[in-house]
């Protein structure tokens, strides 16, 4: 059963941020990790030491949410002294909200209030590493397997370098079974990779933990985009049962440069956002699903796209535009492909916009999913001063 467990005593990781709090004659300090939906921000310690429940805080609507989606302190004073909530973040990475109360409220304050959200993060990252409880208390419904197996795979969900900002999520987040993505930053280039694979839960799963490894290995292996088709291809078809196969888009974006590279086996295109339009799709020479390699080519038309500064890019699974409404509609790709303009210029961080998309699906299905949904958005904003 879901959280039935409660936290007794504090553990390692909330007695280290009172700890730093009481240094500032801060107290009551609560820790509020964002849920894997992106729609509330859950709390850990389930009890303060004088008894009171920390609520759950929707992102919409509340202090924490806005601190959250800001990324920014925010401070409120009150009768019994300043409640301030600080975000917990890691590069582009949004982990939660720091609540705490303090006497007093500056600028030496909020700068060291800020510092302490930037630890937060390394402590909470830290600690998933060797207790669940920050597993646990992002949940607010039970997981299945085969999600479990799902989110274990991923990378961060956000991610920022030298210009380029990366985010994503999976849908329905605690039934998710058969889509997954991936990237890494070396040497000024990032990689990124979309899997959609057949089926769906437990089996689709496994499959995906394969083709993910083998993704990795070759990417690691310094391996060019068609090669890495290959090996992932090559993979798939040591996979105990038939069909085995996911379709994939893979790019490699130089952040320097803007210049992504890209193609696609048997996926959905990305799209291609600029100035808030979006731009037309190409016609482009799909290869195969990776896994149906024996039977023809899986590597297809490799495209290069020079990408302008501010321009965004939308790698999608087909459970998006597949998703059906309360008329047995279809979301549709002519609805993202308008949708996705007017979010990109609503502006805010692609992690904003990855949510708003998210929630967009999940709204016309009506809050159920038949299929999985997966989102994934790049925006280049030219080559920054720290690139990794």
């Amino acid at each position: 059963m879901l959280r039935t467990q409660q936290v007794a005593e504090p553990d390692a990781l909330t007695e280290t941020l009172s700890a730093a709090v009481a240094e500032i004659g801060g107290h009551d300090v609560v820790l509020y990790l964002i849920d894997y939906e992106h729609v509330a921000l859950m709390p850990h310690p389930d009890a303060l030491p004088h008894g009171e429940q920390p609520q759950v805080h929707a992102v919409d609507g509340s202090m924490a949410g806005r601190a959250f989606l800001s990324s920014t302190a925010l401070a409120a004073e009150r009768e019994d002294g300043w409640h301030v909530w600080v975000p917990v973040t890691e590069r582009a990475n949004r982990l939660g909200v720091l609540a705490m109360t303090l006497a007093h409220w500056d600028e030496d304050t909020e700068r060291a209030c800020s510092e302490l959200g930037l630890a937060a993060a390394y402590l909470v990252m830290a600690s998933a590493n060797y207790t669940d409880l920050p597993h646990l208390l992002r949940r607010r419904k039970d997981m299945d397997l085969a999600a479990e197996m799902q989110w274990f795979l991923l990378p961060p969900l956000s991610f920022s370098t030298g210009g380029a900002t990366l985010s994503g999520l999976l849908e329905p987040a605690y039934e998710v079974g058969g889509d997954c993505f991936d990237y890494a930053v070396n040497n000024g280039v990032l990689d990124i990779a979309v899997f959609d694979t057949v089926g769906h839960g437990l089996t689709s799963a496994v499959l995906a933990s394969l083709l993910v490894g083998a993704y990795r290995h070759a990417r690691r292996g310094e391996e060019d985009l068609a090669e890495i088709a290959r090996s992932i291809d090559s993979a798939a078809r040591t996979f105990p049962g038939q069909p085995a196969f996911a379709t994939a888009v893979l790019a490699q974006l130089q952040i320097a440069t803007g210049r992504l590279t890209w193609m696609t086996c048997g996926h959905p295109r990305p799209i291609f956002v600029r100035r808030g339009s979006a731009l037309q799709p190409m016609a482009i020479t799909p290869g195969l699903p990776l896994g149906l390699g024996a039977l023809g080519a899986v590597v297809g038309e490799i495209v290069e796209t020079s990408l302008e500064p501010g321009d965004g890019v939308l790698f999608y699974t087909d459970g998006v535009t597949e998703a059906r409404g309360s008329a047995d509609d279809y979301f549709g790709e002519d609805r993202l492909r308008d949708l996705l303009p007017r979010e990109h210029l609503a502006g805010g961080e692609p992690q904003d916009v990855i949510r708003r998309l998210a929630r967009s699906v999940v709204a016309h299905s009506g809050t159920r999913l038949r299929d999985d949904a997966t989102l994934l958005y790049l925006r280049w904003d030219g080559l920054a001063s720290d690139p990794a």
